[in-house]
């Protein structure tokens, strides 16, 4: 729980709205007039990432440029949410089809969108979204839909208590569900003091090396980055899961705010450390990192994340860094990244993935999809702990 005076939001009397039942959708979100009309509409793809920069929680997750490297077009769903002619919230949906089973999976990867930038966030909307979106891929479908709720440090209580109203039920929970956030809305002597007395040691000692960090742009700077990555999984012979294979894509992105920004530490002009990090919405995110064999004793990671934080300081929209996981709460990378977020961070626990259905067959083929997805990831969670690449993502 962050004890910084700047903070926005009382987590007291958000765990108390969330616990109880939120307004309904006649009596409309706290803040709006009484709801007399819910509608759901499909975007067009061109329209999509246009469309959610309004909300203070996109992420890479729900966004097009992100999500068409990976699925097919007819894999895809993109769904608005308006209340009153309002829009209120969104979801990018992955489909898998079951056609001898006349059903579809439905899946929802840290969604939906609700938090509308400059408009209240408050349980009863969000309560609003996900049952509007229940009612088109589940009742009206007949479909199964699995929802990843997203850490969020300003509403930690509130999608688990939502969930839970609306009949979601819980997959068993995350083997290591810490997740760090790292509040930059300071300046930079603020942001240096919240550190703990052992970063702050090794911070210096990463100054003194005499390191630089470089924002990098364009073809350069990407190949520079995949260099550095591709050369680290070699080396440590590495099973790789992540994404990055979607960085190019994504870079070329036409709205320049949702390119990712690349992040370079170099020695004598040598790369040893470097950080691909989202810029969405009021909450960045650690995507990708590597680390050449001398940036232990150098320190890379302390000056590589000191220069990422003061750059995102500077970004007015952006209150949050989320780092992602950390493993056991005794490995190295947790220390580091407790460290990091210091007395005014926030350590979440994120809940595991969320499912509800409608009829029994949709029950049945979700259920065993969802049985499958945990056995991988039983198997791949030991190989993850070991990719400090990864970071969570």
């Amino acid at each position: 729980m962050s004890d910084d005076p700047k903070v926005i939001v009382d987590w007291r009397e958000v765990e108390q709205e969330a616990a109880v039942p939120a307004a309904s959708v006649a009596e409309g979100p706290a803040g709006h007039a009484p709801v007399t009309e819910v509608r759901v509409e499909d975007v067009a793809p061109e329209d999509w990432d246009r469309m959610v920069l309004g909300f203070d929680d996109v992420l890479q997750e729900q966004i097009q440029s992100f999500n068409e490297v990976r699925r097919a077009p007819d894999k895809l769903r993109r769904l608005a949410v308006y209340a009153n002619d309002m829009l209120v919230g969104a979801a990018l949906v992955r489909l898998v089809k079951v056609p001898m089973f006349g059903c579809t999976i439905s899946s929802l990867r840290w969604g939906p969108l609700w938090r509308r930038t400059g408009r209240p966030a408050t349980p009863a909307t969000m309560e609003l979204v996900l049952r509007a979106l229940t009612d088109e891929l589940c009742r009206r479908e007949k479909g199964f839909l699995m929802i990843m709720p997203r850490p969020d440090p300003d509403m930690e209580a509130v999608p688990g208590a939502v969930l839970q109203r609306l009949g979601f039920q819980s997959m068993a929970p995350l083997s290591n569900p810490l997740r760090y956030f790292a509040r930059v809305d300071h300046g930079p002597e603020a942001l240096r003091a919240n550190f703990s007395q052992k970063w702050r040691y090794n911070l210096k000692k990463a100054e003194a090396a005499g390191l630089e960090t470089e924002l990098v742009e364009g073809e350069a700077g990407m190949n520079e980055i995949l260099g550095l990555y591709h050369e680290m999984l070699a080396r440590k012979k590495f099973v790789d899961y992540s994404p990055i294979d979607t960085l190019a894509h994504r870079l070329a992105n036409p709205l320049e705010v949702l390119r990712p920004r690349m992040f370079v530490t170099r020695k004598d002009g040598v790369p040893v450390a470097m950080a691909v990090v989202d810029c969405c919405g009021d909450t960045a995110s650690f995507l990708y990192g590597a680390t050449a064999d001398e940036a232990l004793p150098l320190r890379a990671g302390y000056a590589l994340q000191w220069a990422v934080l003061c750059h995102l300081s500077r970004q007015p929209a952006i209150r949050w860094y989320a780092l992602g996981g950390g493993g056991s709460a005794t490995c190295p990378l947790h220390q580091f990244k407790r460290g990091l977020v210091g007395k005014v961070g926030v350590i979440l626990h994120e809940l595991p993935p969320h499912f509800i259905a409608e009829g029994s067959c949709a029950k049945i083929v979700g259920r065993l999809a969802m049985s499958g997805r945990a056995l991988r990831d039983r198997v791949r969670e030991p190989l993850s702990q070991m990719i400090p690449v990864r970071l969570g993502r």
